[in-house]
């Protein structure tokens, strides 16, 4: 799962990304969740294995009983302007 959203790049460009999960850290013991999110050039550029050029990471209380990668997504897009989702 991925998403496209304009963002502004470490280099301060803003710029349509194709933003993914890197990684995330969850409890089930009442403390946030933390989601790491990368931005690359195109899916493209991510397949290749070519360096991220955003990387924002989120807090939130996670429902440890449902999926945990769609609850980060969810709010990500709370956050930034996505346009399109890509699977």
């Amino acid at each position: 799962m991925a998403i496209l959203a304009t963002v502004t790049t470490e280099h301060g460009e803003e710029r349509e990304l194709y933003i993914r999960l890197n990684n995330m850290n969850a409890s089930n013991h009442g403390v946030h969740a933390k989601a790491t999110f990368r931005g690359f050039a195109s899916k493209v550029a991510f397949d290749e294995g070519k360096r991220y050029m955003y990387e924002h990471e989120i807090g939130f209380m996670a429902d440890v009983s449902k999926p945990l990668w769609e609850q980060a997504y969810s709010e990500l897009k709370k956050e930034i302007d996505f346009s399109t989702e890509d699977v």
